[in-house]
């Protein structure tokens, strides 16, 4: 005994009894957003914003994602949001690739399709409902992943998405802090007007851009920073949530990256997403939450015995629980994720 409680007193600092820290938590911002179970929020941008808008939707959230896909520069979300705004698409955005394929220069590879046909009803049909959701936004989200953007040449309009398409094809463009500064400051204007207690929140992805080598990256995320940090000084209800922080400062490790080393790995995202929900869920999310994961996992148990007593007991209880749970927080019927569809 004598041996380990010496051993215990080795580990310990010999002026206080605090815990010794191994990691650096980044602080969190001091204004909270309150997410109620009704707030209605749309998420734009990279992959990091799918993948934080998607716990969000799993979590009973209302909440739109993406719709035109991932992009990932600020020029690109600026001219979706305007079109959004105005209830404009333009028909020249789409066009057949070198693949044969049909593809949409605003959107992302998911809207693609083999006719011209099949291309623009999963636009429009996407591009309605998000022009609908944006007229009643109350929150939203906005991950910016680089600081350059792809124009292309024979339209002038700015790339959502390349379609990998030659680089003879277009004009780059990488994004000053003042620039950002520029073409976003009217926009939010424009979208407080439409919803005067419209929040927003930028966010910046914690992918590693290598396109532009790890200094170019680095210059980039620092533009982004920097934009972000003035729009969020000139306008009322901008936060900035600090997810690339989080990952790189706090985390700081190649073992919350995938395979590539530059993709935050499942694990890393829900740590932010952990982050995440202590500051900016209201204290009756945090209630309804911990009732859905309940609830959830009684949905997603699949008995080994499905046709017996207790298998069809068990799924009748669930079943009226699942009810008063939806009465309780006013939400709309359950629908499970392999039964929802996504673009």
């Amino acid at each position: 005994m004598a041996l380990r409680f010496s051993a215990l007193k080795v580990l310990t600092s010999p002026t206080d009894n605090a815990c010794m820290k191994f990691r650096t938590e980044v602080e969190l911002p001091s204004t909270q957003l309150q997410l109620l179970p009704d707030t209605r929020c749309m998420m734009f941008g990279s992959c990091f914003a799918e993948h934080i808008g998607r716990r969000m939707r799993e979590t009973r959230m209302s909440v739109d994602v993406n719709p035109f896909g991932v992009i990932y520069n600020p020029l690109s979300v600026h001219a979706a949001l305007t079109m959004l705004l105005e209830n404009s698409f333009p028909d020249e955005a789409l066009f057949e690739g070198d693949d044969g394929m049909w593809h949409s220069r605003l959107h992302s590879g998911a809207f693609s399709a083999a006719t011209r046909e099949a291309c623009e009803a999963s636009v429009r049909a996407r591009f309605d409902a998000a022009a609908v959701a944006l007229s009643r936004l109350d929150v939203l989200f906005v991950t910016f992943g680089f600081a350059r953007a792809y124009i292309y040449k024979v339209c002038g309009q700015v790339a959502g998405n390349c379609h990998k398409q030659p680089s003879r094809d277009f004009i780059v463009r990488d994004l000053s802090p003042a620039d950002i500064v520029e073409i976003w400051q009217p926009l939010l204007q424009r979208l407080r007007a439409l919803r005067p207690e419209l929040q927003v929140v930028f966010t910046v992805s914690p992918y590693r851009y290598r396109k532009t080598g790890l200094h170019g990256n680095a210059l980039g995320k620092a533009s982004l920073l920097l934009a972000i940090d003035e729009l969020c000084r000139l306008n009322e209800g901008c936060h900035y949530f600090p997810a690339y922080e989080i990952v790189l400062d706090e985390l700081r490790d190649y073992r919350f990256f995938e395979a590539d080393m530059l993709h935050p790995s499942a694990v890393a995202i829900d740590y932010v997403w952990e982050r995440f929900r202590t500051w900016a869920f209201a204290p009756s999310m945090h209630e309804m939450h911990a009732e859905w994961e309940k609830l959830h996992r009684a949905l997603q148990h699949r008995p080994l015995q499905p046709d017996s007593e207790a298998a069809k007991r068990f799924r009748e209880q669930t079943e009226q629980q699942l009810k008063a749970f939806e009465q309780k927080w006013k939400l709309s019927p359950y629908v499970a994720e392999d039964e929802t569809a996504r673009v």
